[in-house]
């Protein structure tokens, strides 16, 4: 039997032994004050009784027909009791009603100052605990239980002093009411308990949101670095567990992996305020304000299902020039792959406000598996020949050659002065391609790795 259970079993018993001794000492005694009281416990047994077996069915894993579980149970039990509240009370408000208009003198008074007494001690402790357990496995029918009690001790308190004033002068016209009003202040007190209950049950059954806990929730998911805003957030508590799903804008250049990262993140930022959420992060892509018209170009060539590289953007007088090369599928036939160039030269030619798009084809790179060759003599000889014909470059080294089918492939270390700028650097490298290309006709592909001479002699 698990903790919760426990203590849902302890509260049933007390409320049954109580309910049994006010109900005896009411009918000896004759006060509608006390019978409101045991009343009051007796319907404390149906509430225990709810609470035991919402408890238990509210521990119910998740299944296919109730996805969020069981948790929602122990509302519905609030709201059960609210309404066995309801109808009693206003049967006692009716008889203290007609006492205030017909007092009736109570018998055996000390006794029930005993019981009343005794009572409060019992509930004092009662709600001690189950406080305490709410609290530990958060439950809201144990925290209902605890409060239904907390407003037991206020009502047997009114009673105990209702009791007490009738006692002291039981002829005075004033004071032998005081019973009957005593009934009533506790009928009220219980009926305000109820409604405030059945409110926050209704408010879970509704899945009303706290303001707080969205607000929370949103500030959560701002501090993650790379979320550039917070969507719609929705969080409903059921039971103990409380379920989030909200959506968060990063920048639309990310990788499907980097957006999956972030959405973690945020995960994990909104357990640190609930543990056991359940938590479900919609991410949409976003462009951020800073990104530069050639990100937007590659973001908007990605979107289509496209890679792009080598973007570039002139400005001639008023009208706007792209080019770019485009990566396809090497088995493509050239019709095949110039009607894809085309729909996407279409596309951004309208996106960007451009005059003319040019797109180069370019093969998209597949695994191949090449035999490494022993670096021959004389290649290495002529591709070093071909380097010392550009100026720009100082030396070549760790020349790798692999051999695919009838071309070979070279992997090129070339060093160029470090002041050289980027665009230079990758303008030397495309100039010795072209000159290798002239003079190894078997050539296949071609990396030139630049680097800073002091690079290469660290």
């Amino acid at each position: 039997m698990n903790g919760k259970l426990r203590f849902a079993l302890a509260s049933l018993a007390t409320s049954c032994f109580l309910a049994v001794v006010k109900v005896i000492v009411s009918l000896l005694s004759g006060s509608i004050s006390m019978l409101a009281e045991a009343i009051n416990n007796s319907a404390d047994i149906i509430t225990s009784i709810v609470t035991l077996a919402s408890v238990k069915i509210s521990e119910r894993p998740a299944d296919h027909e109730h996805p969020y579980g069981h948790g929602k149970v122990e509302s519905l039990s609030a709201l059960t009791t609210v309404g066995a509240l309801l109808v009693i009370y206003i049967t006692v408000i009716r008889s203290a009603i007609e006492r205030l208009i017909t007092p009736q003198p109570i018998e055996g008074g000390a006794v029930s100052l005993a019981v009343i007494t005794f009572g409060i001690l019992v509930n004092v402790f009662r709600v001690s605990f189950l406080t305490r357990a709410a609290h530990k496995y958060r439950s809201q029918a144990l925290a209902a239980e605890a409060l239904n009690f907390r407003t037991d001790i206020l009502s047997s308190s009114v009673v105990l002093i209702a009791v007490f004033l009738t006692l002291i002068d039981p002829t005075s016209p004033i004071l032998i009411r005081a019973d009957a009003v005593g009934a009533l202040v506790v009928s009220v007190m219980v009926l305000i308990f109820g409604v405030k209950l059945g409110k926050q049950a209704v408010d879970t059954l509704l899945d009303r949101t706290s303001v707080d806990l969205t607000r929370q929730i949103r500030d959560a998911a701002r501090s993650v670095d790379g979320v550039s805003a917070v969507g719609h957030i929705r969080a409903r508590e059921v039971g103990a567990q409380t379920f989030v799903d909200l959506s968060v804008s990063v920048p639309r250049s990310l990788s499907l992996e980097s957006s999956h990262d972030l959405a973690t993140q945020v995960e994990n930022r909104v357990r640190d305020l609930q543990p056991d959420a359940d938590v479900v992060v919609h991410v949409e892509p976003m462009a951020p304000a800073n990104e530069s018209l050639v990100e937007s170009i590659r973001a908007t060539a990605l979107r289509a299902g496209h890679i792009v590289h080598n973007v570039s953007v002139h400005h001639v007088a008023d009208r706007r020039y792209l080019q770019l090369d485009l990566e396809v599928n090497s088995n493509l036939t050239l019709q095949q792959a110039h009607d894809i160039a085309t729909q996407l030269e279409e596309t951004l030619k309208h996106e960007f406000n451009c005059w003319r798009v040019s797109v180069h084809i370019e093969p998209m790179n597949e695994p191949v598996i090449a035999d490494r060759i022993q670096e021959k003599t004389a290649t290495v000889r002529e591709i070093e020949r071909i380097a010392r014909a550009h100026s720009a470059i100082q030396q070549v080294h760790n020349v790798s050659i692999n051999q695919c089918g009838e071309r070979i492939n070279l992997i090129i270390d070339c060093e160029l002065d470090p002041s050289t700028s980027l665009s230079d650097a990758h303008i030397i490298a495309e100039q010795f391609e072209r000159s290798l290309r002239r003079q190894l006709p078997n050539l296949g592909d071609v990396l030139i790795h630049t680097e800073p001479a002091s690079a290469a002699m660290q």
